[in-house]
């Protein structure tokens, strides 16, 4: 049985992440390409994505207890596969209904990537060496979503959106290559002994509450951002387009920066508190730009903070129920998390704008948002400020 490198672990995880996340982004990086392909509005383009991370979030609690179940490299490998299939069955899809199809499907591997992860990380680094680790393998959601970004269109242009996706076909490719010859380090036996014997922390519970609040509002903030700076501050599209690269490109660093924080010196309850809290300032600072008190420059420090607070909360999140759940509960904690997560990403964006079409203003959106992400700053304190369940009996069954 071969053992994972520090690098080769980072490298299959991020892939892992890449993949299981990508195809949600295919949606906004192609939307002209599949509105002339299938003749369909911008209305259906955005359902693609609401019906990818729905299904995520619905499907996360499942797989997160079949990951407890298979074993961690089962889990990556099937993440892996149901990544490449889902996306090339995008690819390959003869009518906007088959596209629904295949959409819905992506939510599958979307809900198992955390898990699958996660209990790959567990079952092969301590406790106290997991914070790179973590930061890396979120960041391949980061680095897939850039490298879209950019080649997508690029590759589309020069031949086809469809020959573009199946190129990306390359990442789960590769991660399926790098999990040749690995096996799971504990049996079946010792799994379901793990599943018994454990209980669900308390703690990782209010992550999940905390996960549900950043991302409902966070996902309103970067949902809303270019088109706030293109309509109220008068930046150019393309100008206004960047800012979500900058968020993107500050959240890779953020990434790979806090969870190493939070598990040396910091401790997972007061990085939350942190992260949340800046991105409070992000939505005071678009609140202060929508009312006139602040002009347009404003928009560079709010989503330095954005991407600096918001986007690295997973990481950080990943890696605190890494350390509190028992070992058989990993993926069970992870997929309670996911869900949370995942189902504030999807209503958040509605919710926002239905409130600027009635109101005709952001400002009452962007200082609801900061109101939340408060709320979730208080709520990190009922996460222990260590890497490790102070009190045994701060558990729930």
């Amino acid at each position: 049985m071969r053992s994972f490198s520090r690098a080769g672990l980072g490298a299959v995880t991020a892939a892992a992440m890449a993949t299981s996340t990508f195809p949600i982004i295919v949606a906004s990086v192609l939307a002209a390409q599949l509105i002339d392909e299938f003749d369909i509005s911008r209305a259906q383009v955005g359902f693609l994505v609401t019906a990818s991370g729905l299904v995520g979030a619905l499907a996360s609690p499942f797989f997160g207890q079949l990951t407890d179940r298979l074993g961690a490299v089962k889990s990556v490998v099937g993440t892996l596969l149901g990544g490449g299939v889902t996306l090339t069955a995008m690819a390959l899809s003869p009518s906007y209904g088959f596209l629904v199809g295949a959409t819905i499907l992506t939510g599958f591997p979307n809900g198992w990537g955390n898990p699958s992860t996660n209990a790959l990380i567990v079952d092969n680094t301590a406790p106290g060496e997991r914070g790179v680790i973590t930061g890396i393998k979120q960041s391949g959601v980061q680095i897939g979503t850039f490298l879209g970004g950019i080649f997508l269109p690029l590759l589309a242009a020069w031949w086809s959106w469809r020959i573009a996706l199946l190129i990306f076909l390359a990442m789960p490719m590769s991660g399926l290559l790098a999990m040749i010859g690995h096996r799971d380090p504990r049996t079946h036996e010792q799994r379901a002994e793990g599943r018994v014997r454990g209980r669900t922390p308390l703690a990782v519970r209010w992550i999940a509450v905390y996960g549900f609040i950043s991302g409902l509002a966070s996902q309103a903030i970067i949902g809303f951002i270019p088109l706030f700076a293109n309509e109220d501050l008068g930046w150019s599209e393309s100008a206004a387009g960047w800012l979500i690269s900058i968020v993107g490109l500050a959240g890779i660093a953020a990434r790979l920066y806090w969870p190493r924080l939070s598990e040396r010196s910091l401790g997972h309850g007061r990085t939350l508190r942190i992260l949340s809290w800046m991105t409070t300032g992000t939505a005071l600072l678009l609140w202060l730009a929508s009312i006139d008190v602040v002009a347009g420059w404003v928009m560079i420090p709010a989503v330095l903070l954005l991407g600096g607070g918001a986007v690295a909360w997973n990481a950080v999140g990943m890696l605190a129920v890494m350390d509190f759940s028992p070992h058989g509960l990993v993926g069970k904690g992870t997929g309670l998390v996911l869900f949370g997560f995942l189902l504030g990403l999807a209503i958040g964006p509605p919710i926002m704008g239905y409130s600027v079409d009635i109101l005709g203003t952001y400002a009452p959106g962007w200082l609801a948002t900061a109101g939340l992400l408060f709320i979730a700053g208080l709520l990190a304190h009922k996460v222990p400020g260590g890497t490790t369940l102070a009190d045994p009996m701060g558990v729930d069954s």
